[in-house]
């Protein structure tokens, strides 16, 4: 590659490179100026219904056009459309006096808040963002589509892409570069899904002109500008030479549909129910009937394996509507997860009775965890609470840093605990997730990153207690292996990444692992911890 190629670096998506002109998305068109109403209240609720509704067919026309994973998505979107709730909210903002797209933006902000530090959600906050901006260009006859080229090959460049932008994607579009998102961004998903070679959260793609030469390789994270094929990353490819994974994996679910998905891939088991999905819009509190009621069903309803259960994980910057939590100016840093205790110990107590009575009606292996755990005193208060209300496993999730040191002494008072990769990340870097100019920090290939994983897999092997990963980098096949190197016991993925990653760990012995692991750690950037990692990983191949 000639030293006169500028390098782009960004977040790979996809194991294939592709080399093509720059096709350059204008941005949309600026929305009117917020503004009141001029006094009929009814006419402007009609307004908010009509575009809804217009809103509501355009998702359901892309949906049956594209392919599976697309149309879950724009299901699940459309589903947020026509929450009452989100109505109520925007008849709300036009008491107040806005005008109808006024209203309707200001609700979705009001609901995206919601959605707000939970790793699962976050990406999707600029999908719900993006419905909000269409309702209201509907209203004021402002059309958001996009203007893309049907023939030749393009690699598509813009800020970021909705649902509805990626579902407009022609098969001119053979690369996609965007300056923000991340590795779990809906822009991500679909092109991972279609196989189109992406690099996403590359902040440098900002300076990039239409007709530009340049070459997207996802797996040396980066985008090369003017060079060709012959300069990209070769790829990994993972030969099973064993019958099982070098360690388990699992898979994360957040509801029942997800469990159900779960269950027709080759996960062994669930390595995070993220309980909170399932009040999000909950206005009251649920009952303990209510609460043993749907448990049952989601575990019975779970791929054969532990199942790890995390109690709720909300806090001011996700404010479930039942437990009346005030706005902080601090939320990560603020009352969340386990924290809830001091004012809400009656429903972290009847989530436990729950849980523990879905675990005695299903037989499952049930086990237990608290999020946002920051001191040895917690991590004991929890277990102690949670072995008097039930006989399931009971562990932690390690989020923080100041935990970490805590793991020796905590053998003989936890049974496991699983890290939380992205909270870790946010934490250890003092870099909020939700930046866009600051997705570097949260790769998981970052080198202080993986010293503390190293950390945590040694403490908790000394101490005798199960160590998991369930964060999102456990959904990297290749990191899976530096994981399973540094002596981690389990990973567990999203259901769609379960079977790549169990390829992984199925390509590879306890030897060959545990150097893939010594070699990232000796990595001085995050460029360098995956580099030597793939090098290592290479060697083995024939």
């Amino acid at each position: 590659m000639s030293s006169n190629h500028k390098v782009l670096s960004g977040l790979g998506v996809g194991l294939e490179a592709v080399a093509a002109e720059v096709f350059r998305v204008a941005p949309a068109k600026p929305l009117p100026i917020p503004a009141n109403h001029t006094g009929d209240k009814e006419a402007e609720m009609r307004k908010v219904r009509s575009a809804v509704d217009a809103v509501s067919s355009q998702l359901q026309e892309l949906g049956a056009k594209s392919e599976e994973t697309t149309r879950e998505i724009f299901e699940a979107l459309e589903m947020i459309l026509q929450d009452e709730a989100l109505f109520e909210q925007a008849v709300e903002q036009i008491d107040q006096g806005f005008e109808a797209g006024t209203a309707f933006v200001n609700a979705v902000e009001t609901f995206a808040e919601l959605l707000a530090g939970d790793e699962t959600f976050e990406e999707r906050i600029a999908d719900i963002r993006d419905l909000g901006r269409r309702v209201a260009g509907h209203v004021h006859g402002i059309s958001l589509g996009l203007d893309l080229p049907n023939t030749g090959s393009y690699v598509l460049v813009g800020e970021d892409f909705s649902p509805a932008d990626t579902a407009q994607f022609t098969d001119a579009v053979v690369g996609v570069v965007t300056i923000a998102g991340g590795p779990t961004s809906h822009t991500a998903i679909i092109c991972r899904s279609r196989s189109i070679p992406a690099v996403v959260s590359c902040q440098g793609a900002k300076d990039l002109l239409s007709g530009q030469l340049v070459l997207v390789d996802p797996v040396g994270d980066r985008v090369v500008v003017g060079a060709d094929l012959s300069s990209a990353t070769r790829a990994l490819s993972f030969v099973s030479k064993s019958q099982e994974p070098l360690v388990s994996v699992r898979a994360n679910i957040g509801s029942l549909e997800d469990a159900v998905t779960a269950a027709t891939s080759a996960a062994k088991g669930v390595g995070l129910f993220r309980t909170e999905l399932l009040y999000l819009s909950s206005k009251q509190k649920p009952s303990l009937q209510q609460q043993i009621d749907s448990y049952t069903e989601i575990l019975a309803a779970c791929p054969e394996g532990p199942i790890v259960v995390r109690t709720i994980d909300a806090g001011s910057d996700k404010p479930v509507p039942f437990l009346n939590m005030p706005h902080e100016e601090n939320p990560a840093l603020g009352v969340r997860g386990f924290r809830l205790i001091k004012e809400h110990r009656d429903f972290i107590t009847e989530q436990l009775k729950a849980i523990e009575s879905a675990r005695a009606k299903t037989g499952r292996d049930v086990w237990v965890m608290a999020p946002m755990i920051a001191s040895y005193q917690e991590a004991v208060e929890f277990a102690e609470l949670a072995r008097s209300l039930g006989e399931y496993k009971v562990g932690i999730m390690i989020e923080t840093p100041g935990i970490i040191s805590a793991i020796k002494h905590l053998g003989g008072k936890l049974d496991f605990v699983s890290v939380g990769t992205n909270d870790l990340s946010q934490y250890l870097f003092a870099a909020d997730r939700m930046h866009s100019q600051l997705g570097a920090l949260m790769n998981h290939w970052q080198p202080g990153l993986i010293s503390a994983l190293a950390d945590i897999a040694n403490l908790s092997a000394m101490a005798g207690i199960h160590s998991g990963v369930c964060g999102e980098s456990a959904s990297d096949p290749a990191f899976s292996i530096v994981l399973a190197g540094l002596g981690f016991n389990s990973v567990s993925a999203s259901p769609s990444q379960v079977g790549q990653v169990r390829s992984a760990l199925m390509s590879v012995d306890k030897d060959q692992a545990m150097l893939v692991s010594k070699a990232a750690l000796e990595g001085l950037s995050a460029e360098q911890s995956k580099s030597l990692a793939l090098e290592k990983l290479a060697s083995f191949e024939g």
